[in-house]
């Protein structure tokens, strides 16, 4: 068993592998994991398996001393990171002319959080979904330019039902209740209604709101699974962990373009619009940054060293990993270490985690009516086992867009990171035995399964929406304007910039947020030159 785990990883995309006949007694094999960085020596007999780490190399370790590496190639601008905010700002430096700029991608593929996946016929979407909004929003532009925008399914063209746990239909009144958790969602950015809770978190505005809706038995099994539903439904939405944590104050500086609409042809549209623009010359896949000297003083501009190895002098820097990521590893990745407000901007803030999980058969077993389907739940009856608690965090499912076979629901923060914990086959029969349970049907072998991990993405170490947390409100971190500013080596020398979606004081969140803050850095950067 050990062997053939041993070879089944040896298959894997992010493994380099070379196997030996040592003698004719043993085998050995090198196996090296290049997500990871850890080298492994297999020997083994007709009789023994030795496994042995040989080399455990954190994809950020490095050697802490800028004279270690060469300066050079050199480089006028240099951007860490290859997600929508890294090729937003590639595409706009090359469109206006400045060709000697580097992205690098730590990954073997383009993109980031954008995420579309075509397998077996199907299309899902891994990460970002949804074009939030409309005319306002520049992604949304750009895909109505394209006439590459799907149309809305209209509400009444859905078959849709609102059950509880066991499968049962819930009656009117319960229906009415629902739709009040819907309006109260809704209307939390109306009228500076978080206003008075600047304070305080944004599932506490929730909290008070529900109790002043709700103001009668509310100890009852409906009104604990109606506060259960929307304290659910504000995490997923948000993209928070825990609607306790979220600062009201920082929730209230989104800014709503309206309605959500999707790609025809998959977010990956977007993505190639832009690689289109870059040459694939300017982007080097599969290298980690491991080092940054921002600040030395025996060279003008900044040294990027990867973990392969590779080192770059350049001009600027623009750095746009995930907030998640930059906590984590910041105090490795910079030389000298960045200034203690930045860290303390960093420290105020979190990344949620929310998960998808999608589930296709060759047919809608669920339904006879080919209509897109969605049910929601209302967890009256708390009765699933021990392993498959974390499915209370699903209150919905619905039909994929354009994939009226494929089921999908989101899960969040604990939930969600149990989910991930647990092996893609063990989630797949939760999802049946859940499914089964609730639409009292029984469901075919599936054909089509994915569940994302983004907390466990050592890339990322969360999903899309970055949030101001209650202590970080509390510590003085009121706008993510402390997040965009870039630093100045000890020459007054402009070096290093931010940029992705958690730099954006009002579209975090968003792919429209993560594209316009790259393009903020490249006209920073523009106007240098020109300046220049």
């Amino acid at each position: 068993m050990q062997l053939q785990l041993c070879l089944t990883q040896l298959q894997q995309p992010a493994c380099r592998g070379h196997i030996w006949p040592f003698n004719s007694k043993m085998v050995i094999i090198v196996l090296v994991d290049i997500m990871e960085w850890n080298i492994y020596l297999i020997y083994f007999t007709w009789c023994h398996l030795w496994v042995t780490t040989v080399r455990r190399r954190h994809l950020v370790d490095g050697s802490g001393s800028s004279s270690t590496w060469p300066k050079g190639p050199q480089v006028n601008v240099l951007v860490v990171g290859g997600g929508v905010s890294g090729l937003s700002t590639v595409e706009r430096l090359i469109n206006n002319g400045v060709e000697d700029v580097l992205l690098l991608e730590a990954t073997d593929r383009l993109g980031g959080r954008v995420q579309t996946i075509r397998r077996d016929g199907f299309l899902v979407e891994g990460g970002a979904e949804w074009i939030h909004g409309d005319e306002r929003n520049p992604v949304y532009r750009i895909a109505h330019g394209l006439d590459a925008v799907g149309d809305n399914v209209p509400d009444n063209e859905w078959e849709w039902e609102l059950m509880n746990g066991k499968g049962q239909v819930e009656d009117e009144d319960v229906i009415s209740n629902w739709d009040k958790l819907i309006e109260m969602e809704a209307g939390a950015f109306e009228n500076d209604v978080l206003l008075p809770y600047y304070n305080t978190s944004y599932g506490q505005y929730f909290i008070d709101k529900f109790h002043e809706v709700f103001i009668d038995d509310f100890n009852s099994t409906e009104q604990i699974a109606l506060l259960h539903y929307l304290e659910q439904l504000v995490n997923i939405n948000e993209g928070t962990n825990n609607w306790l944590d979220n600062s009201a104050r920082g929730a209230d500086a989104y800014l709503n373009y309206g309605e959500d609409h999707q790609w025809k042809d998959g977010y990956d549209t977007l993505i190639n619009l832009m690689l289109d623009q870059i040459p694939t010359s300017n982007i080097h896949l599969l290298s980690p940054v491991s080092e940054v000297f921002w600040n030395e003083d025996s060279y003008d501009g900044v040294l990027v060293v990867t973990s392969n190895g590779s080192s770059f002098l350049a001009h600027h820097v623009v750095f746009t990993t995930s907030v998640a990521y930059l906590q984590k590893y910041h105090q490795t990745i910079f030389s000298p270490q960045l200034p203690s407000s930045y860290i303390e901007s960093l420290e105020g803030m979190s990344l949620g985690v929310v998960d998808k999980i999608q589930i296709g058969w060759d047919a809608p077993w669920w339904s006879v009516t080919g209509k897109p389907f969605s049910f929601n739940i209302m967890w009256e009856n708390m009765d699933l086992p021990d392993e498959m608690l974390w499915l209370y965090g699903v209150v919905e499912v619905f039909s994929v867009y354009q994939q009226p076979t494929i089921l999908q629901m989101f899960v969040a923060g604990d939930n969600a990171k149990v989910m991930e914990s647990l092996t893609e086959e063990k989630v797949q029969t939760h999802v049946i035995i859940f499914l089964e349970k609730v639409l009292k049907k029984s469901a075919p072998k599936p054909i089509f399964f994915n569940r994302s991990q983004w907390g466990l993405n050592p890339w990322t170490f969360g999903s899309y929406s970055s949030y101001i947390t209650l202590a970080g409100n509390k510590a003085g971190l009121h706008s993510r304007k402390p997040l965009t500013t870039p630093l100045y080596n000890s020459k007054g020398q402009e070096v290093l910039g931010w940029a992705g979606e958690h730099t954006h004081e009002t579209r975090f969140g968003t792919v429209d947020g993560a594209r316009d803050s790259g393009i903020r850095e490249a006209t920073r950067i523009l106007n240098m030159i020109n300046v220049g």
